[in-house]
């Protein structure tokens, strides 16, 4: 076995998602990645406590003000798992106090923060990545390796999914943060929530097309009780759904359908459709993969284990049609075969391992997934959708661009007082 160097890991947030890296972290440990957590920081002195206790770090290594946590000289990297309006603000202090950052996505609120953020990365000199599980695994890299290869042959319309029939994080699923619901802290619904997987997987694929236009709407029409409000404090709606129609240089089109609740059973799966062939994609990753499950208990927040799969459907040359099933999740038999006989590419199937191997100097920007590049893009389409559902009309890329504000928080009040976060204003191309 490979003897590694400890890695000395800050956690900021110890809400819910930062058990998740906690669970891949131990899951890491266990193949000997010599992973140390050796602080954390949560403005809930209650839930920090507890979380110390959980995880076994010592009471004098945790700290309710980030600030005072990041003036030690022993951490080798920090992982944000705030909420979305924070994490521009925060990850952005990260770096500029010096250190790594491996950020939770959205990656923003707005792609004017998404920006500043990815800005950052230089300004500071420092390494940057954004959690998006649903590109690290065989899913994504056979479809992308299939269109690029030309097997699906010119491709001309892609659809972005992603529905629950019911599950507003906050409201109808209480054991999230209701932050989520909070226009000023979640600010935006499902197309930011959930819609980076999906958005995210498609753009990827597609080898990052550039963008031309949007037409797009959101609505927050799904079912509510005044009961239920007063319960989780919703002041203030919250989009529960967003579509919208992209057009990309190119030729390409993209329908967006996200939802977090919808009277409807089932609403379809993302697909690429090429002129000789296309790709459904079922069982998308958006809860983190194997390594995000604790041993003999179940993932973080709830739900099952995702299997991601292909379905490839096209014609040959004599006009034959057919359709293929390729399973290709990381645990089944085509992952197991690939990892035989590609062992690195064990490093492209977990956001956290391939953050770790990065950091270690096993990747390079030349070789790792540029998750902020990602991140970024998804936010500048998905910020599309929503100038364009404000304007009721359709978007350009430039205007985008060029209407797209700043709105990450600036100032955060906790039980010890205020935070005030220092960046730049964004400033349109």
């Amino acid at each position: 076995m490979k003897e590694y160097k400890e890695l000395r890991i800050a956690i900021i947030g110890c809400g819910m998602i930062s058990h998740r890296h906690m669970t891949v972290i131990e899951n890491l440990n266990k193949r000997g990645y010599n992973l140390r957590v050796v602080a954390a920081a949560e403005t809930d002195k209650e839930k920090l406590e507890k979380w110390g206790k959980q995880y076994g770090v010592a009471e004098e290594n945790l700290y309710q003000d980030f600030r005072e946590m990041l003036k030690r000289d022993d951490i080798d990297e920090v992982e944000v798992c705030v909420h979305n309006n924070l994490h521009t603000s925060v990850a952005t202090a990260v770096m500029a106090a010096g250190y790594d950052c491996y950020s939770e996505k959205p990656m923003a609120a707005s792609y004017a923060d998404a920006k500043i953020l990815y800005d950052a990365q230089k300004k500071y000199g420092k390494k940057l990545a954004v959690q998006i599980s649903s590109i690290y695994n065989p899913q994504t890299r056979i479809a992308k390796k299939m269109i690029e290869e030309g097997k699906l042959g010119k491709v001309y319309h892609v659809r972005s999914v992603g529905h629950r029939r019911q599950g507003r994080p906050g409201y109808d699923m209480p054991f999230f943060s209701p932050d989520f619901i909070n226009p000023k802290v979640g600010v935006h619904g499902p197309l930011f929530d959930l819609g980076i997987y999906h958005l995210a997987q498609m753009l990827y694929v597609l080898g990052m097309p550039e963008l031309e236009s949007v037409y797009g709407m959101q609505s927050c029409d799904y079912w509510t009780d005044e009961r239920i409000d007063k319960i989780t404090n919703r002041t203030a709606p919250v989009e529960d759904l967003g579509v919208g129609m992209a057009r990309f240089k190119g030729g390409i089109s993209m329908d967006i359908y996200e939802d977090w609740a919808m009277h409807m059973d089932d609403i379809g799966t993302s697909f690429v459709a090429g002129s000789n062939g296309g790709l459904k994609f079922l069982d998308v990753d958006t809860t983190g993969g194997p390594l995000a499950v604790p041993e003999g208990g179940s993932i973080v927040g709830g739900g099952a284990l995702q299997n991601p799969k292909l379905e490839w459907f096209g014609v040959d040359g004599d006009g034959n049609l057919f359709d293929n099933k390729l399973d290709c999740a990381i645990g089944d038999i085509t992952g197991q075969q690939e990892l035989m006989l590609h062992p690195e590419m064990e490093m492209y199937n977990d956001n956290q391992l391939q953050w770790y191997s990065y950091l270690r100097g096993e990747l390079d920007d030349t070789t790792r997934i540029d998750s902020p590049y990602i991140a970024m893009q998804t936010a500048f389409l998905s910020e599309g959708v929503v100038l364009s559902s404000e304007l009721g009309r359709s978007v350009t890329a430039d205007e985008i661009k060029k209407m797209s504000k700043s709105i990450a928080l600036r100032e955060q009040e906790t039980p010890f007082g205020t935070i005030k976060y220092d960046f730049d204003e964004y400033k349109p191309e």
